[in-house]
């Protein structure tokens, strides 16, 4: 899992405001509003990084264990794909 690349649904609009995302899912009437690690996971899915990438930068930017950050993205990962704000890049973006 940690390979798979995030990226964000093309079917969300979102705006990042004082370090906080609000992401809205028109499709699903959806309003979301992601804290500030939320926001920057969100800020990282740009279709070129995988979520161990992600995790080593969230590791370094707010001073947590490479395991928790890894545990703690796929996790939030898992739940923005079941909310179709977020796909996983590549042939196989649905499966886990």
């Amino acid at each position: 899992m940690e390979k798979k690349i995030p990226i964000r649904s093309p079917s969300t609009a979102s705006q990042i405001i004082d370090e906080e995302a609000v992401v809205i899912v028109p499709s699903e009437q959806m309003v979301n509003i992601l804290n500030s690690v939320g926001c920057r996971i969100w800020d990282l899915a740009d279709g070129k990084r995988s979520l161990a990438e992600i995790a080593k930068i969230i590791t370094q930017e707010y001073a947590i264990s490479y395991e928790t950050a890894l545990n703690d993205t796929i996790e939030f990962a898992r739940g923005l794909v079941e909310q179709k704000m977020m796909e996983f890049a590549g042939k196989d973006r649905k499966k886990d």
